[in-house]
């Protein structure tokens, strides 16, 4: 059995970046959590921590971590249950979520759920391809990500296609393309992309023109809302989602370069298989929102 001041201990050491942060934030001594730490890493026989600056996780560490967060759900769903309402202990529900979906549908379809069972949300942002990871890592209880295979100790749930569409603006087009739409044009025209870790961009280069090996120009903008505005203000075209594309396309703002190009991208709803009725109720709340949002 794990003393669960010495978890929590190490889950702070870790979410903080470092022991003296950790400290402050338990209000306890520098020493006392480095005791802790120790005492755990002893009964484990392993060590727990990275000491990097930041601090991390080992594996070790990840799994403890994973552990103690799901204990931490599970009381306080028992909380709930027995009806012991303390404001001190709220219910925190961590989610990895892709930046996408959150500028779309993401929000909308938990709000009701989350004000209704008075739960806080903290949502982790990260790439739907690498959502999964923190998940993994015990640093989120459920995530949305492009990851079918259900994780080791976890549940995987379709929830839809998200559709992206290449577009720019009028202006943009009459500059770069010519009417023919030639792979010069596309390799001299400046993209937008999300950051390095998304390759939606070049999967649609790659799998429509055969063009690779980054020969291209492209602006990167790590922000869903400032991407789409780069594209609106002539920077470069790129890859919308749907939701997000929809009115510009219908008000002319934006045009769809390649109307028979597009990407669709499934999305999975992936949670730990613990008896808690968080991830189930989420799941249903998210599922009820994308049918209307995403293509099945």
């Amino acid at each position: 059995m794990f003393d669960y001041a010495h978890l929590k201990a190490l889950s702070v050491v870790v979410s903080q970046g470092g022991f003296d942060k950790a400290a402050k934030h338990l209000y306890i001594s520098q020493s006392a959590v480095s005791q802790r730490i120790k005492q755990l890493e002893e009964k484990v026989g392993q060590s727990l921590l990275v000491r990097s600056n930041p601090i991390r996780a080992t594996e070790t560490g990840k799994r403890l971590l994973r552990h103690y967060a799901q204990v931490q759900l599970l009381e306080s769903e028992l909380r709930s249950e027995m009806d012991v309402d303390d404001p001190s202990l709220p219910t925190i529900v961590k989610i990895a979520v892709n930046a996408d979906s959150l500028a779309t549908w993401f929000l909308p379809a938990l709000a009701d759920t989350f004000k209704q069972h008075k739960w806080l949300l903290e949502l982790i942002v990260d790439d739907e391809a690498y959502t999964h990871h923190l998940l993994k890592n015990g640093e989120a209880v459920g995530c949305v990500t492009t990851t079918q295979t259900a994780l080791s100790g976890c549940s995987s749930e379709f929830l839809g296609n998200m559709e992206y569409l290449c577009v720019a603006t009028p202006q943009f087009i009459q500059t770069y393309f010519t009417s023919e739409f030639t792979v010069n044009d596309i390799t001299q025209a400046p993209a937008v992309v999300f950051s390095t870790k998304d390759k939606l961009h070049d999967k649609f280069l790659n799998f429509y023109f055969d063009i690779k090996d980054k020969r291209w120009r492209e602006h990167k903008i790590p922000s869903s809302e400032s991407f789409l505005e780069a594209i609106k203000m002539g920077l470069g075209y790129g890859l919308v989602a749907q939701p997000q594309a929809k009115a510009l396309l219908d008000n002319g703002e934006l045009v769809e370069i390649f109307p028979d190009k597009r990407m669709h991208v499934p999305l999975y709803w992936q949670h730990w298989n613990i008896k808690a009725k968080q991830t189930s109720v989420i799941y249903r709340a998210l599922a009820a929102s994308a049918k209307h949002v995403l293509n099945s």
